[in-house]
């Protein structure tokens, strides 16, 4: 059967159909010569030499048996791409680009390869000339693929090559892109100035679906724009949002050629963090059978375990960790976690006093112990504590000022409760609930119009409406009261 669209021979048979076929067959015998001559001949075509000197052994055979394996097939594309997913995601970056390139061009008709080598190029070499010629080549086979045309964008985008990077944008909006591709599109719009235009697409976009990433762009165009009140909400709501990223679901067939301890802990974290615990959980179970003295992977376990709903479980793996390393601060400060989340303050105390006779400085131990500590009415001990946890730089300042703040105000310290809460809004200034509170304490302290500006500031925000509503009503009947 004829393939769609090809040429029906005419005339008669005979040598000039004779001859015809014999060219055919010469020019697939010298495409065949060519590509072996190229294998074993041609530099380009070499495999990367292994790696040397300490890497981890389980690492190392894993390479040496696709390095193998690629070399028993020299055409084999398949090996080869193997062997470059396996430098890649173990990070021997220029390793992995030459062998993507070698397999692309024994498998001219993959995707994959030089589609992988093209985002390699881009990251580790900022090539993005090279990037967008792989790339090129990959969408020549399938223009669908919604992730290479942000791509495309994103580097052309950086080459200043703005109406090239509009099209891709657009064409990944057509085929479905969403917050990515608009947010692209804005970034052309910053690039040139026009910051108003930029608001146009973000506001709608944010509205959809509130996304720390877009409101981070969007306090830089407010304040471009002379928005200065909402720019601090903005940026106060994206300040520590990671850039604007997509799923790319072919980046998850070089998963399973992660190797060696160090890189299947760091796999296994970054799953979790990700919201994929299910997954990370048997790589975290692998770790500590292979390694079960090991701190690090039983605390990749146990956070396994928690994020999974494994309560239990994430405790026996804790008391387990406890029995080998008796005095590892973070192995108890967890359990202390547990033993709160299910109610247990008792046992929740001791192990955080013990982490903090193992590690006086921990501020995590130290506000986790002044919280529980005010909430069974040591008031006063509790403050202490935080207020040391905050001296020593902890991690969330925001949120100690913010219970400071809460403890002060159970006391009916109302200065000492604004102050704190003030703090914490300055800290953040789309922190809702500090400026509630802040409104609520300033009220009590008859500052009513400092109180009335505070809530109006939380009105702006926009969150939390029944705490903002209450507030309001404390805010009237102590303004009647006072009158």
């Amino acid at each position: 059967m004829k393939p769609s669209g090809t040429a029906v021979p005419t005339g008669p048979a005979g040598p000039t159909r004779l001859v015809a076929k014999r060219c055919r067959s010469l020019r697939a015998w010298l495409a065949l010569i060519a590509l072996l001559g190229g294998c074993f001949g041609d530099p380009s075509m070499q495999l990367p030499a292994l790696p040397e000197g300490n890497i981890d052994a389980k690492l190392r055979q894993a390479l040496e048996e696709l390095n193998a394996a690629a070399l028993a097939e020299p055409t084999s594309a398949e090996r080869r791409g193997q062997l470059a997913m396996a430098y890649d995601v173990n990070d021997f970056h220029q390793r992995a680009i030459d062998a993507y390139g070698q397999a692309a061009k024994l498998a001219p008709e993959e995707f994959d390869w030089p589609y992988y080598r093209a985002l390699l190029t881009a990251r580790i070499n900022a090539d993005y000339e090279g990037a967008l010629e792989s790339l090129e080549d990959a969408l020549r086979l399938d223009d669908s693929y919604v992730p290479a045309w942000l791509w495309r964008g994103e580097w052309l985008r950086r080459l200043g090559r703005t109406d090239e990077a509009q099209a891709a944008y657009q064409r990944g909006a057509e085929l479905g892109a969403g917050a990515p591709a608009q947010t692209g599109l804005a970034q052309l719009l910053f690039d040139a100035g026009r910051f108003q235009d930029a608001v146009a697409i973000l506001e709608p976009l944010n509205a959809e679906r509130s996304d720390a990433r877009i409101e981070r762009m969007l306090g830089r165009a407010y304040r471009a724009t002379g928005r200065h009140e909402d720019a601090r909400i903005a940026s106060a709501k994206g300040q520590a949002a990671p850039v604007m990223q997509w799923l790319d679901p072919k980046l998850n067939r070089r998963l399973p050629y992660i190797a060696g301890f160090s890189n299947r802990l760091k796999h296994a974290q970054s799953l979790i963090q990700a919201g994929q615990q299910t997954n990370a959980l048997p790589i975290a179970r692998a770790l500590v059978a292979d390694r079960p003295d090991d701190v690090a992977a039983i605390n990749t376990l146990v956070w396994a375990l928690a994020a999974s709903g494994r309560h239990e479980a994430a405790k026996a793996a804790l008391r387990d960790g406890l029995k080998k390393h008796p005095e590892e601060p973070r192995l108890h400060l967890m359990l202390a976690t547990a033993h709160q989340r299910q109610g247990g303050i008792e046992r929740a105390r001791r192990h955080l006093e013990r982490v903090l006779e193992l590690a006086p400085d921990n501020t995590t131990a130290l506000e986790q112990l002044g919280w529980l500590l005010a909430r069974q009415g040591k008031t006063d001990q509790g403050i202490a504590l935080l207020e040391q946890a905050l001296e020593k730089g902890a991690r969330e300042p925001k949120q100690l000022l913010y219970r400071l703040g809460l403890l002060e105000g159970t006391a009916k310290r109302w200065p000492q409760a604004a102050a704190r809460f003030q703090d914490a809004a300055q800290l953040d200034a789309a922190f809702t609930m500090a400026h509630i509170h802040l409104g609520r304490c300033l009220a009590e302290a008859g500052r009513i119009d400092e109180a009335r500006k505070a809530l109006d500031w939380a009105d702006r925000i926009g969150t939390h409406a029944e705490q903002r509503a209450s507030a309001r009503r404390r805010l009237v009947a102590l303004e009647r009261s006072s009158r």
